[in-house]
């Protein structure tokens, strides 16, 4: 199974060391490339708090977790009683593959070389949410909420760049900030595949003893909140129809008067 994640990661590296040849791309361009990816990276760290739409994403995240923390040890050990099929394994031992910005690498070179602005800023921002979401998980992690169900065969990565805690799940952030973004500039179709693997993944590390539900759980929405502060910070224009359906509609909410009774307001742009 590792045999075969070390050859995808070695075609993926030809791939993107071919592309680059392939175009007359220099150092200055990635740097450039770089530098604005970490920009958004860091303003999408504040920005998330100011993001109406997090503010969704939070109201479904608290009954989600509340749920999760409550339910885990029993979900656990259901979970780890029951085999781990190989798509599944290759799923979670993919994940830390795909925390290279090998995609954004591919996709920024291939954008850059066919002049394609929205893939070009699409890589960016995947690196920047990515990246964010990783951050702030090593930081979370170091607060003591709880140690994983099984200590056994953890990887360096999993002790050495993290907190002890478990909370929340660093593997399913690759495939989260994926989902979103790719929904996000492509549209649900593009985005089932990587949010398919977020969801094997989510079972493959529940199932060998690494997360609880609360920390894949707990991942998603921080790779969520991560997404919509870099997709502030970026101030792209031109994202997918369905996306802009769900949240860019401006909506508010408040109350109003009517004849003596107060009520609840909501409002919010159709077209």
């Amino acid at each position: 199974m590792k045999s075969l994640v070390s050859s995808f990661a070695f075609v993926s590296l030809i791939f993107c060391i071919s592309t680059s040849k392939a175009s007359d791309l220099d150092g200055a361009t990635y740097w450039n490339g770089l530098k604005t990816s970490f920009g958004y990276l860091y303003q999408g760290s504040y920005l998330q708090f100011q993001e109406k739409n997090n503010l969704y994403y939070a109201a479904v995240a608290a009954p989600a977790l509340w749920f999760s923390f409550d339910q885990d040890k029993r979900i656990s050990d259901n979970a780890r009683s029951k085999a781990i099929p190989k798509l599944i394994q290759l799923s979670g031992d993919m994940a830390p593959l795909l925390g290279l910005p090998l995609i954004s690498f591919a996709t920024f070179t291939y954008g850059i070389k066919h002049d394609d602005k929205k893939l070009v800023q699409f890589a960016q921002e995947c690196f920047g949410a990515m990246y964010l979401a990783f951050i702030e998980s090593a930081a979370l992690s170091v607060i003591n909420i709880h140690e994983r169900p099984s200590t056994a065969k953890l990887s360096k990565i999993e002790t050495d760049l993290r907190g002890k805690s478990s909370f929340p799940s660093g593997h399913v952030i690759p495939f989260a900030t994926l989902a979103f973004k790719t929904f996000q500039f492509y549209g649900p179709l593009w985005a089932i595949a990587p949010a398919g693997l977020m969801v094997m993944t989510s079972i493959q590390r529940v199932r060998d003893g690494k997360h609880y539900l609360s920390d894949v759980v707990g991942g998603f929405f921080l790779s969520a909140f991560a997404s919509e502060g870099v997709r502030k910070a970026g101030n792209f224009e031109g994202n997918h129809p369905d996306y802009k359906f769900l949240f860019e509609r401006n909506m508010t909410v408040g109350i109003i008067e009517h004849e003596g009774r107060i009520g609840p307001r909501l409002t919010f742009d159709w077209n």
